[in-house]
């Protein structure tokens, strides 16, 4: 009997280290299936990745990713005029199922995509570039302001008179629309200066030598130039070698800034790519649990920069 009263204490002890052993252990898979769990990802795309200014943007969403504990799967277009490979790559992530959409749009006004994500349950952000339908929130600088802003610089510098020019981006994306209303508002309510042309379509270094050699051969008279790309500013600067001609542009990658402080563009709204693309993560990180209806812009600040202030930015 003590053999059998003893050996019935054992096995009850071994089970109970048994169920024990069971539950931790059952924990432990239940910790690592939560741990290997699909990540929270957002589907980004940009216009291109063919300059500074890309890459820096996406520079700032892996930074946020990596902060924020999402996934951020980016693609990019072969040119800032490829709408058609845009709309596909679009398609392309919303097929793959990703949580939300980061869309820096080639035409703002054209985006069929947004119903099939609709159907999906697949959150929509436009960066740099606002999409125009109603409920999608934008995160990036004030485009308007910025153009208001450079005008008020250079009318300051041509004392209220003289001429000056616009080259344009796609104006089907309203990062440049934008811009450009604003400069052409500005002029027009507060000086005299003539806006000798508006030439648009040029999307980052689309600008040859022949066709900056048309623009001026048409308007040799001209005082000052507003790029709305920083690429196209630095282009057409190169071109006018030491020529008085005034550029200004919006902008804020490294060799833009160089020109700013050697005096080469006259001044430039500072719009950091890697703070748009930081923002942009970090707003739909921040939102993602929030279905309680439209959300919100981001605005981000864009200081006008000179030689005078940039030491003070940089």
């Amino acid at each position: 009997m003590g053999i059998l009263k003893y050996a019935g204490r054992s096995l009850r002890t071994v089970t109970a280290i048994m169920l024990g052993l069971c539950v931790i252990s059952g924990c432990a898979r239940r910790e690592r299936a939560e741990s290997e769990e699909e990540p929270y990802t957002i589907g980004v795309v940009t216009k291109s990745r063919d300059s500074e200014y890309w890459m820096s943007v996406c520079s700032g969403m892996e930074k946020a990713a990596g902060d924020y504990r999402v996934s951020v799967r980016i693609i990019s277009p072969d040119s800032e005029s490829n709408d058609k490979m845009q709309k596909k790559m679009i398609h392309d992530l919303i097929q793959q199922n990703v949580d939300a959409l980061a869309i820096s749009p080639i035409s703002s006004y054209d985006a069929p995509y947004l119903e099939e994500a609709e159907e999906e349950g697949i959150r929509v952000v436009a960066y740099d570039t606002k999409i125009m339908a109603d409920g999608i929130p934008y995160i990036g600088i004030d485009n308007r302001k910025a153009g208001e802003e450079l005008a008020a610089d250079m009318a300051g510098r041509l004392s209220n008179c003289g001429k000056v020019g616009i080259v344009a981006g796609d104006l089907r994306q309203t990062a440049h629309s934008e811009r450009v209303e604003g400069i052409l508002s500005y002029i027009e309510k507060n000086t005299d200066i003539e806006i000798g042309f508006v030439e648009s379509g040029y999307a980052n270094l689309l600008i040859s030598d022949a066709e900056i050699s048309r623009i001026f051969s048409e308007h040799p008279d001209i005082d000052g130039i507003f790029a709305t790309s920083g690429v196209t500013a630095l282009g057409i600067r190169q071109y006018l070698g030491e020529s008085p001609v005034l550029v200004m542009t919006v902008d804020a990658q490294q060799d833009a800034l160089t020109a700013v402080a050697s005096g080469k563009l006259a001044a430039l709204a500072a719009q950091s790519g890697y703070e748009i693309g930081y923002e942009t993560v970090r707003f739909i990180a921040e939102n993602r649990e929030n279905d309680d209806g439209i959300l919100e812009d981001r605005i981000l600040d864009a200081d006008i920069l000179t030689k005078d202030n940039i030491d003070e930015w940089q």
